[in-house]
């Protein structure tokens, strides 16, 4: 019995982790904003608007980028979940 009520919620807490993996998603809500300002990928080369070097980057280190609005919170998010799965990819080697 005991057995049973462990993997019962063994089961339980993974399927709570796994919906708030699916569910949330930071990282990406931030790119769309970027996007939505008019922010490319690979554009910083052309010395336009890059995705990740102009607009990504500065958010996350705390710098303002014109034309985008992102919660701190949101921005707090994308970088744990970026550490968490760093971390996660560590575990695997």
């Amino acid at each position: 019995m005991k057995q049973l009520l462990m993997i019962a919620a063994i089961l339980a807490s993974a399927s709570v982790y796994a919906q708030g993996e699916k569910g949330s998603k930071p990282c990406l809500e931030i790119k769309q904003a970027c996007e939505a300002a008019g922010f490319k990928k690979g554009e910083h080369k052309d010395g336009s608007k890059g995705l990740y070097k102009d607009c990504m980057q500065k958010l996350a280190s705390g710098e303002k980028v014109e034309g985008v609005t992102v919660a701190p919170e949101l921005i707090e998010q994308c970088k744990a979940k970026r550490v968490e799965r760093k971390e996660h990819k560590k575990d695997k080697k």
